[in-house]
């Protein structure tokens, strides 16, 4: 527990001896893969430290963020008692760390010289977080415009593509797959600066995918591999590559990428639909054309 507390930007100015203090209030819950810690509307009365798995906040069916080992999450709850804004759940088997607002209070009005530095850092990574959000909502702006604007499969999924290779930092080049029902295998609908991620590599990464570990090591780069779905169907993946040097896929990026692909899986099944509806009225004219 130490060790994890003092790993943290909000506690650095904590010396050993006030951090063994706090730890005294610190409790242990424990969660399994898909169990709900808490859900939106629930009052807060906690803080949340990781010390292992992965945590989705979620609100009404959309993923907003991931958290992971060492990162704080519910933190507002220790500055005022008001309803959590979204669910928070499991994505793994979950060890977490509890901080009651009140012992915390409590804590903190006891050693001020701290709690001042706990405030600035906290201010800081709501800040940050802010800066993310702004950046995740305009880029998911701007991939509904060209959802909504663009019928044509390639049109739309090469649009969506170069505007993903703009906003995910590092991000070298592409591809998105869309899987052919009639085929049943899955087609390049676009492509774009691949210096290593070919068809058969992509078709080895689908093999190994999952949800919860969407990063895949390729040689000298990492890919970044997200499906694309309708309810429970996978209709695609989108798939960005980059080189080892320019650093990891961030949870950040992840969590964009796959709102992106929310959005793609929509406008697949709009395209299908167009397809089904230009079929038909050319069958009518070819039976008109009979009589």
């Amino acid at each position: 527990m130490m060790k994890t507390l003092k790993s943290l930007e909000i506690f650095s100015a904590f010396s050993e001896d006030l951090l063994e203090a706090l730890s005294s209030f610190v409790k242990i819950e424990t969660y399994n893969e898909g169990d709900l810690i808490f859900k939106e509307g629930d009052e807060g009365t906690a803080m949340y430290i990781i010390e292992k798995g992965q945590v989705e906040i979620r609100k009404k069916d959309k993923t907003l963020s991931f958290f992971t080992k060492g990162s704080i999450f519910g933190e507002m709850a220790l500055f005022e008692k008001a309803k959590r804004s979204a669910d928070a759940i499991a994505r793994t088997d979950l060890t977490l760390y509890l901080l009651d607002h009140q012992d915390f209070r409590k804590f903190i009005f006891d050693h001020p010289k701290p709690g001042v530095q706990f405030l600035y850092s906290s201010i800081s990574e709501m800040s940050r977080r802010l800066r993310l959000t702004s950046e995740y909502l305009t880029t998911v702006f701007e991939t509904g415009k060209i959802v909504g604007e663009n019928d044509s499969l390639f049109e739309m999924t090469q649009k969506i593509l170069d505007r993903l290779l703009c906003d995910i930092n590092g991000s070298t080049g592409g591809l998105i797959l869309i899987f052919n029902p009639f085929t049943e295998i899955y087609d390049i609908a676009c492509q774009a600066n691949l210096m290593r991620l070919d068809v058969d590599s992509a078709l080895n990464i689908i093999k190994k995918h999952t949800d919860q570990n969407p990063v895949h090591q390729l040689d000298e780069f990492t890919v970044l591999c997200v499906a694309i779905r309708e309810a429970e169907n996978i209709l695609g993946f989108i798939m960005l590559e980059k080189a080892f040097d320019s650093g990891p896929f961030s949870t950040q990026d992840e969590i964009i990428v796959s709102a992106v692909a929310n959005q793609v899986g929509q406008g697949i099944i709009k395209a299908y639909h167009k397809q089904e509806e230009e079929a038909r009225k050319r069958l009518q004219r070819n039976k008109m054309m009979r009589f």
